[in-house]
């Protein structure tokens, strides 16, 4: 007969990860004298053309001059313009790490690799993330849902360049328990 296993701890489920959002909600837009708005995301600005862009609920895109948009909308656009080069700009690539330390655990977290495929430089970019893991009890059985959440700060990232940093660990821990009593 084989024995029943109980993990103590369970491998890490999902590893979450947010750029600044405030760029990325729909929002209602209105014109210079308010008598008309549309519900859109604001996707890009081009300073250069003084362009913006966004794009509809229903996944249709659409540029137009920024001067055609009330003031309130046309200091959204330009206090989110560099968090808009940045989701543009930032690619994400995400490996386990594991370390074996002296005890039953292994420290397991994310090197998150963060590539700035833009023109400029990035600097101090904000990656909040969340661990979550199941947490088992070898003595009463069952499993408890744990979080565990950090903030990195990359410092700067010269464009065309790729920075490595790590999330904190947590102790994974696989261990069973004999199936015990007769049968």
């Amino acid at each position: 007969m084989k024995s029943k296993q109980l993990p103590l701890l369970s491998l890490l489920a999902v590893l979450a990860f947010a750029l600044p959002s405030q760029a990325i909600e729909q929002r209602t837009f209105f014109s210079v004298d308010k008598s008309k708005s549309f519900e859109a995301t604001l996707t890009g600005y081009d300073a250069g053309k003084k362009t913006v862009m966004v794009v509809f609920a229903s996944g249709k895109k659409k540029s137009f001059p920024l001067n055609v948009l009330s003031k309130e909308c046309q200091d959204y656009v330009m206090s989110n313009k560099d968090l808009l080069i940045i989701a543009k700009s930032v690619r994400l690539k995400f490996k386990e790490v594991k370390v074996k330390g002296g005890g039953e655990g292994i420290a397991t977290g994310y090197a998150i690799e963060v590539y700035n495929s833009g023109k400029r430089s990035i600097e101090d970019l904000t990656l909040k993330y969340t661990l979550y893991y199941r947490q088992g009890d070898l003595e009463q059985g069952g499993t408890v849902a744990k979080t565990k959440t950090g903030t990195l700060t990359t410092g700067k990232i010269y464009d065309a360049d790729t920075l490595t940093v790590e999330t904190s660990t947590v102790d994974i821990v696989r261990k069973s328990k004999p199936a015990s009593g007769g049968g």
